[in-house]
């Protein structure tokens, strides 16, 4: 049996690791207060080059920064007054925040006052952890260069995905392998061998294996799941391989002419992300192509071709694979569609004008699939009109600001009001772009006008509650979209009290301290968060007062 070298699928999504440089100082505010104290790990023993973030969320996406000292300490300065969270960052350790209430959770918001130079922020760091063991085939032998994955379930654009985390592993010659790198969590490992021989006849050895989890299954709903506490090692696991019979793909690609495409390359990628696969090759230039050692699974084929102009043709097609080949599949190229519109701006709330249409951030999202991009940007002319480039399917609307400001016509005041098409607002029910089309007359309406949820969260004791989250969405279930402008998630500030902007309409809110990032953007998240919380109606321009109790994060 052919042995394989490892394909491996490029994904661009990683949680841990944080190897990425020092963030830079992105504020334009400086200041006269300072936050500082001292790094160490769970011994207490002083970590130095750890970078430490003083910035307004979890994230510190803004915000400044500062390397620690060989003993461990760390001063921020030149901060402006206002509300920090302190996070620490170090490769192969937990991302650990100031105060967090579980690992890698929101932590604790700190308020600084002018002048103020705050000392004994210290932060405790605990080691990532590790998985090793073992690959081995049917016969107990080892296996040379299988990847091998640790995959947890995170939420990205809207559901809840099993996706790779950690520093994947590729075995050695004693198929051994080691994944480090993971977060506190819980965990089911992968391996994924590929055969890339090529197969010169119908005679060949089709024989190979199916991506497997441990401890020996194709179902991730069989498999075992681990659970990863910080610097914990689990190791000596042994998963053995399935072996399986695989197929060779055959076919054809016709270009937008109808002629066999001469030039181009054809993927094929699983469906879910429960395996981690990627298979493909050239177009001839007959149009025929060929992929080999596919296992059993449901796929996605996508054929593309030469770029133009940076926008290129493409096919789709779904194919399943039970073990026979697939001859004479037929992929036909299409053009990108074309989304057409303009912008447009409600009149001013206070009387000020609207932004410029370019600084604003226009796009069109769809629904998440391994392969193809989520997002497909808007071309904004000065006059306020638009076209977006895309590939046909169900996609929808949504704007954000891309200019920063704090006057009264600064682009973070203005938000998405309405999606009009046809008459109709499909802001929630988005536009179905057809094929070697377009659609035309799309209106993208702005508004500054606005109400605000403004509460007090509070515990079982009736103490006042800071550090919660306040997610607050629309009563209607089929707002419930990605990006959605019925979506307004808060944090209480200094004076105790979230705010949330939002539309006039029927909401549900609900306070939470320990909630996963954008779980929130999930639906079944919010069908059972729901079930705590309070109901309010707001009409436009009004201030609500809501006062929520802390409600504990739905469990999957």
């Amino acid at each position: 049996m052919a042995r394989a070298f490892l394909c491996l699928l490029a994904l661009g999504i990683s949680s841990v690791g944080w190897t990425q440089p020092p963030a830079r100082d992105t504020s334009s505010d400086t200041g006269t207060g300072s936050i500082s104290g001292r790094i160490t790990d769970a011994t207490g023993h002083p970590l130095s080059r750890v970078e430490v973030r003083a910035g307004p969320n979890a994230n510190q996406v803004e915000g400044r920064s500062a390397l620690t000292g060989a003993d461990g300490r760390y001063e921020i300065a030149r901060l402006p007054a206002g509300t920090y969270t302190i996070v620490a960052l170090k490769a192969n350790y937990v991302r650990t925040s100031w105060g967090e209430p579980r690992p890698e959770g929101p932590g604790k918001r700190i308020p600084l006052a002018d002048g103020q130079r705050l000392t004994g922020i210290d932060v405790r760091m605990q080691r990532t952890g590790a998985i090793s063991g073992r690959i081995v085939d049917e016969f107990g032998e080892p296996v040379t260069d299988v990847s091998v994955q640790a995959n947890r379930y995170q939420y990205i654009q809207g559901t809840r995905r099993l996706l790779p985390s950690g520093r994947g592993s590729g075995t050695n010659d004693l198929g051994e392998f080691r994944i480090y790198g993971l977060t506190p969590g819980q965990y089911y490992v992968s391996a994924t061998l590929r055969n890339f021989g090529p197969t010169a006849d119908d005679n060949a050895d089709r024989s190979g294996y199916a991506p497997t989890f441990y401890p020996g299954t194709a179902n991730v709903a069989e498999a075992q799941r681990m659970t990863i506490a910080p610097g914990q090692t689990i190791a000596g696991l042994t998963l053995n391989l399935l072996p399986v019979q695989t197929a060779k793909i055959t076919g054809t690609v016709v270009d937008v002419e109808g002629r066999p495409a001469a030039t181009g390359f054809v993927n094929m990628m699983p469906k879910t992300m429960a395996t981690f696969m990627n298979f493909g090759g050239p177009i001839r230039p007959d149009g025929q192509f060929t992929i080999t050692g596919v296992p059993p699974g449901e796929y996605t084929v996508r054929a593309m071709g030469a770029p133009n102009a940076g926008v290129q043709d493409g096919a789709v097609a779904d194919v399943t694979v039970a073990g026979g080949d697939v001859s004479g599949l037929q992929l036909m190229m299409l053009r990108p569609s074309t989304i057409r519109g303009r912008i447009a701006f409600t009149s001013s709330s206070n009387g000020s004008a609207p932004p410029k249409p370019s600084s604003l951030d226009l796009g069109a999202i769809r629904e998440w699939a391994l392969g193809q991009p989520v997002r497909n940007a808007a071309k904004i002319n000065d006059d306020g009109t638009f076209e977006i480039q895309l590939m046909a399917g169900h996609v929808q609307l949504r704007v954000a600001p891309t200019g920063g400001g704090n006057g009264p016509n600064a682009p973070a005041n203005w938000r998405l009001n309405r999606v009009i098409y046809g008459n109709a607002d499909v802001g929630d029910s988005g536009i179905d772009v057809p094929p070697n089309g377009g659609v035309e007359d799309v209106v993208v309406e702005m508004t500054n006008h606005g109400s605000e949820a403004v509460g007090t969260v509070t515990d079982a004791a009736g103490a006042v509650v800071r550090d919660a989250f306040v997610i607050v969405f629309a009563q209607d279930q089929v707002r419930w979209t990605v990006q959605g402008r019925w979506l307004a998630v808060s944090r209480p500030g200094l004076d105790d009290k979230f705010h949330a902007r939002l539309l006039p309409g029927d909401y549900f809110a609900v306070a939470m301290t320990d909630v996963e990032p954008n779980a929130w953007t999930d639906t079944d998240f919010l069908a059972l968060a729901r079930e705590h919380a309070t109901r309010f109606s707001i009409a436009d321009g009004e201030t609500k007062t809501v006062d929520l109790p802390v409600t504990p994060a739905p469990v999957f």
